[in-house]
């Protein structure tokens, strides 16, 4: 039973396939597919970031309450982090690589701006947040299913990505 539950973890379908050139994804790839891709971002929308006021296609926000507990010596505040609260926004873009184009589609996530606000609210001048984004232009990878290729259409209209990908897992890639 090992050999088996070791060989389906290894050559599983749930596995993503490493897409190195977005040519691959006409001829090899099938509807439902995982797929990792990376390409450079090509915004469609954009979403702006509370704090700093920037535009980007994604972010992910995290902020904590200072600590009010006493320190060890029981007299100094101690400035840890009591909770902290991570949530995402983003908006669907392009992902493009070599002149060719899929479309990503993100879980949108939550409003960061309200919520920033009502934190703001809540612990006034207490409040520590930080905000990592991801802007027009940026290097990514991408992990997620294929929701459809390009071409199955109308054979008198020309799609204008190669796929639309639903996106799992999105991370910067950086550069040395």
């Amino acid at each position: 039973m090992g050999v088996v539950s070791l060989w389906r973890r290894l050559f599983s379908r749930s596995r993503p396939r490493l897409i190195a050139d977005f040519g691959e994804l006409a001829g090899e790839c099938e509807v439902g597919g995982l797929i990792d891709v990376a390409g450079e971002i090509e915004a469609i929308d954009t979403i702006v970031d509370p704090i700093a006021g920037e535009e980007c296609v994604a972010m992910e926000y995290r902020a904590w309450p200072q600590s009010t507990t006493a320190g060890i010596d029981g007299a100094s505040p101690s400035h840890s982090r009591a909770f902290q609260l991570t949530c995402h926004h983003a908006a669907d873009f392009v992902l493009r690589r070599a002149g060719k184009r899929l479309l990503v589609r993100v879980d949108r996530g939550r409003d960061v701006a309200s919520l920033h606000q009502e934190l703001l609210g809540r612990y006034g001048l207490g409040l520590r947040s930080e905000i990592r984004r991801l802007h027009d232009g940026d290097q990514v990878r991408v992990i997620g299913p294929i929701e459809r290729l390009g071409g199955a259409g109308s054979p008198l209209r020309a799609d204008p990505y190669l796929a639309i990908v639903v996106a799992q897992r999105l991370w910067p890639l950086v550069e040395d």
